[in-house]
């Protein structure tokens, strides 16, 4: 097992038999972290259903996360750009475009089985009473929002 490895395994095994010190450990490490972005909205084009909310989600990421999605973002930048040409402000936008398309990407693929899918009963009053608590909580009325912030 790779020094990464045995790393993980132990991070899980505090996680899962110390849940609270592992909570606390993460919080900490959170704390002491840079934030960026995010730089702009992604996602929300779509001709037969409008954008109704902005969602933002921080990620916290390792260097080799960071390098990857850069590396896949950089991939389809075009031949005229290298490496050393990216600022550190497109380097930030590359990463965060890149974390919001794979989502995006894979929420679409999941949006388009559920759309297939014919639930069974109890499977499709679950599935209506989860879309009634996406209208309260995503409503566009402020009276109808009960915690979270408005930007």
């Amino acid at each position: 097992m790779s020094e990464r490895d045995e790393d993980r395994a132990a991070a899980e095994f505090v996680a899962r038999h110390f849940p609270e010190v592992s909570q606390f450990l993460a919080d900490e490490r959170r704390g002491e972290l840079p934030v960026f972005g995010p730089f702009e909205v992604q996602g929300g084009v779509d001709e037969l259903e409008p954008a109704v909310a902005v969602v933002q989600v921080a990620f916290a990421l390792t260097r080799t996360q960071l390098l990857t999605a850069l590396a896949m973002s950089f991939a389809g930048l075009g031949p005229e750009r290298t490496p050393e040409s990216l600022t550190d402000d497109e380097v930030r936008r590359e990463v965060e475009g890149q974390l919001a398309a794979e989502a995006i990407i894979e929420l679409d693929h999941l949006m388009e089985a559920n759309e297939q899918t014919v639930f069974p009963p109890e499977q499709q009053r679950a599935m209506d009473l989860l879309g009634a608590a996406v209208d309260r909580a995503f409503s566009p009325d402020p009276e109808n929002r009960r915690g979270g912030e408005q930007r």
